[in-house]
């Protein structure tokens, strides 16, 4: 497939008159940059100053101005044609200067927009570009808040855009784009309306002729359309065309026809300016009971969310990482991607067009509204220009204009029953603006908003003022209970049985270090991740009135104030931030993709840590009804169930290859099995670490130690005694989400177990290394000294926590409070080394509250 920019970015003109028309190109190389924050240095575009900041401990990033300059030269030839500057995206008020006078500026972070410079540029010489970005918050501009990161930058394409005096409009909402609307489309017949503009900047009266040429998906002319007049100067006239395509190629997911229109703005013989844009044929309609429709037969949409930033770079992507995003949801089998939380890059909708995914576009309106008549009409712009810009694209379906609106009102404890009625009131009022507005650009498509599990959207009735209601709803997660999602949707239906009902966003946080067979809900385990999105792909299709679903999310993205088990990362993509696979891609591969598929789960959980008497459980993804799984020379098998099938096999000591066989495919994985009966006798060869009150196991990527999943002691063999896993919430089985202040490791020190008694190994007689772990999980763990406390100040310090630590009955630390000695939630690292004959008991003697211990390692010397 052809990635190329399209046409109206790449017109090459080769001809004698080459600069009598439009001239295109990018401006992106050798800006200087500086801020408050950051020293003057060059800098090419796209770029961001928040690449890095946003991810380091115990700072914010840095939200404020910051200034881009550039000495541009205007050829003489210039002072005859009109200049302009155009920004696909900047984050998030822009300030353009030319020679120190104010050209203009744009509020919004996501939307493209056009600066006019003709007047201020200086023809035959050279001139200074300033442009001053400034991300900082203003309440004034959504997004006021977000769970994602706002990026400051001039983060996509520049581009120098030069026309004639007489040209199509260029510095508009639409950025210079024409409409192509097509408001009756049947396998029989495509209407066609063409609608354009043309600005005189000459200083005399033009006659022009407009010609609309239609080229078939095979680049064949098919119609050409024609429309003279006369424009005055200094006038704007616009310029419309109709006409049918007889039997159009119909666009679809799985046939993604493209068509394409090209304007020709001709004068006195020459042409003076040329557009092109693709488009496509395609009708669609949802019904409430039966779901949604496209070119007349039913089509469920499942897909994901897709926020645009990437590991090391911000939101600052070349096209080709937009691109290849897409590429990764299409081979995942999707046909459906929401644009989450803000229309993005114009490299993601034509590539959405070609691939053949459907797309719910939205503008940033989401948690908090302003009650102010700037925020309202910041935000009416932003459809506006949202619209505008991407109307062409045959994929676009869905126009969304707000996002858990009611979200941080329905958690905020400090306001006063009158100011709720009036955020609420505000909102539902711009709700109604939005509705409006996007039905007088766009009657033909869908509006829609995405809601959170709360009763407050159907009370205050903004759930019936678009056309198409998400839900964004994380049952197995933020609530409890996988089969609750399905009793939520029932319910809803049958109180709003008119309602369309979308999945707007659903799934758990997955850390691919955090590997278990036994998945619990907020362990942050693959198994878990997979175990939830299973139910809630079963739970739609179950439901014909539910007409898709939308993941949370495509990857992983940055948000400064998570923390969870990777801080400042949301992680419940279905890849990781560097885009590299989680074992979930696969199962949506083995349950959306028609061309067969096999892959064998686990690349993250390649070792295994059993009891001999244990069988190795092993993970199979196939779109196939039965799979083969074989390994030396056994050979087993499996019927599938949700593109999964479970094999239950014995693997000896050491590295196992499993090869698993659907049909023709294959896929191998190696695995390497370890007896935990044998650790002991190998510690010579290899260390003991243990992840402490834990049911999962963690590997650190850095060094590759594999923390194993912990045990109760027995007899020959190793284990705690005493004490209960610590958890915050008894509903997630994480223990707390702070992020650990001084470790990568964090997942490590959020599980601990709590009054643990001791710490067990069965080792034989040596000199060992024994390494404790642990971190305050409590923000207001007293920091007071036990021994220094009258018995009426102990009966007050209830958080004191105080304990001991011996090993083999020798007293190697009095006194320890986490608290006071190393601070809150922060990781402490204790190494002892013991000279032991006889075993090694490591014993937590409480002198206030309860000892604790979060991994504990045993190596010997």
């Amino acid at each position: 497939m052809n990635y190329s920019k399209p046409m109206l970015f790449v017109l090459i003109f080769l001809n004698s008159f080459v600069y009598s028309q439009r001239q295109v190109q990018t401006l992106n190389s050798a800006w200087k940059f500086s801020s408050e924050a950051h020293a003057e240095k060059i800098v090419d575009l796209p770029h961001t100053w928040n690449a890095q900041d946003p991810f380091r401990d115990g700072k914010e990033y840095f939200r404020g101005e910051g200034t881009y300059t550039k000495t541009l030269f205007a050829p003489q030839k210039w002072e005859n044609r009109q200049v302009f500057l155009k920004f696909e995206g900047s984050n998030q008020v822009t300030t353009l200067y030319v020679n120190d006078q104010l050209v203009g500026e744009h509020r919004g972070g996501y939307t493209g927009f056009v600066f006019d410079l003709t007047k201020t540029l200086i023809p035959g010489a050279e001139n200074q570009i300033r442009i001053v970005v400034d991300n900082g918050h203003n309440v004034d501009i959504p997004p006021l808040d977000a769970d994602f990161n706002f990026y400051g930058g001039i983060y996509r394409d520049l581009w120098l855009i030069t026309t004639p005096k007489l040209h199509f409009e260029t510095a508009n909402e639409a950025t210079g784009n024409f409409l192509i609307r097509t408001p009756e489309v049947s396998a029989e017949n495509g209407r066609i309306l063409i609608e354009s503009s043309i600005k005189n900047s000459t200083a005399k009266r033009e006659a022009v002729t407009v010609e609309a040429e239609i080229f078939d998906p095979q680049g064949n002319s098919v119609k050409l359309l024609k429309n003279k007049s006369r424009i005055k100067a200094g006038e704007v006239v616009e310029v419309t065309f109709e006409g049918d395509i007889i039997s159009p190629k119909l666009w679809s997911p799985a046939a993604p026809n493209l068509y394409r229109a090209e304007i020709r703005l001709i004068s006195e013989g020459k042409t003076q300016d040329v557009l092109s844009s693709n488009f496509g044929f395609r009708w669609f309609e949802v019904d409430p009971e039966k779901g949604f429709f496209l070119n007349g037969e039913p089509i469920k949409l499942i897909g994901a969310n897709r926020h645009q930033d990437f590991q090391g770079l911000g939101n600052a992507l070349p096209d080709r990482l937009h691109q290849k995003d897409y590429e990764m949801i299409k081979e995942m089998g999707a046909n459906f991607i929401r644009t989450a939380h803000y229309p993005q890059d114009p490299e993601v909708y034509r590539i959405c067009d070609e691939l053949g995914l459907l797309v719910w576009s939205e503008v940033p309106v989401i948690n908090d509204v302003t009650a102010s008549d700037a925020y309202h009409n910041v935000s009416l712009k932003m459809q506006r220009e949202q619209i505008k810009q991407f109307f062409n694209h045959p994929s676009v379906i869905m126009w969304g204009h707000m996002n858990e609106i009611f979200i941080r009102l329905v958690f905020n404890n400090k306001m006063t029953e009158p100011e709720k009625a009036a955020k609420i009131k505000t909102s539902v009022e711009l709700a109604e603006k939005l509705e409006k507005l996007t039905k007088e650009l766009d009657p033909d498509r869908l509006t829609v908003m995405a809601l959170h599990e709360n009763e407050l959207y159907n009370t205050s009735g903004i759930a019936d003022i678009p056309d198409v209601i998400g839900w964004n709803l994380y049952f197995g997660w933020y609530s409890p209970g996988l089969e609750s999602f399905g009793k939520f949707l029932d319910d809803q239906h049958q109180r709003y049985p008119n309602r369309p009902l979308f999945i707007s966003e659903y799934g758990p946080g997955a850390d691919v270090r955090i590997q278990t067979t036994d998945p619990q809900p907020w362990d942050y385990s693959e198994a878990y991740q997979l175990k939830l999105h299973r139910s809630y792909l079963n739970q739609v299709l179950e439901r014909d009135y539910v007409f898709g679903m939308a993941a949370w999310n495509f990857a992983d993205f940055g948000s400064s104030f998570r923390q969870d088990a990777m801080p400042y990362i949301n992680q419940k993509g279905l890849v990781n931030f560097d885009r590299s696979k989680k074992d979930i891609y696969y199962n949506y591969q083995a349950r959306l993709l028609k061309e067969p598929m096999v892959y064998v789960a686990g690349k993250n959980f390649t070792d295994r840590y059993i009891h001999s008497d244990e069988q190795v459980e092993i993970t199979v993804f196939s779109n196939a009804p039965q799979v083969t799984l074989s390994s030396g020379d056994k050979t087993y098998s499996a019927e599938t169930n949700d593109g999964i099938a479970i094999f239950e096999i014995p693997l000896p000591e050491g590295k196992n290859k499993v090869t698993a066989t659907a049909g023709d495919v294959s896929h191998s994985q190696v695995f390497e099995v370890h007896f935990r009966e044998n650790l002991l006798d190998k510690i010579d060869e290899k260390a003991i670490l243990v992840n402490v009150g834990a049911h999962v196991q963690y590997k650190d990527p850095v060094t590759g130690e594999v923390w194993i999943a912990d045990q109760p002691y027995r007899e020959n063999s190793f284990g705690y005694v005493g004490g209960e896993v610590f958890q915050k919430d008894k509903n997630k089985i994480q223990g707390t989400a702070s992020d650990i202040q001084g470790t990568e490791n964090d997942p490590l020190f959020q599980t601990m177990r709590e009054g643990i008694e001791s710490y067990k190994f069965d080792v034989e007689e040596g000199i060992y290394l024994v390494t404790v772990m642990l971190a305050e999980p409590q923000f207001n763990a007293s920091e007071a000294l036990i021994y220094n406390l009258s018995s009426s100040e102990e009966t007050m310090e209830e958080s004191v926590r105080s304990f001991d630590i011996l090993i083999n009955e020798e007293p190697v630390q009095q006194d320890l409070n986490p608290a006071r000695d190393y601070g809150k939630i922060r990781a402490i690292s204790i190494t002892y080394k013991v000279n032991s004959k006889d075993g090694i008991t490591v014993k937590f003697a409480e002198n206030a509250g309860k000892s604790l211990l979060s991994a504990i390692k045993l190596e010997k010397l």
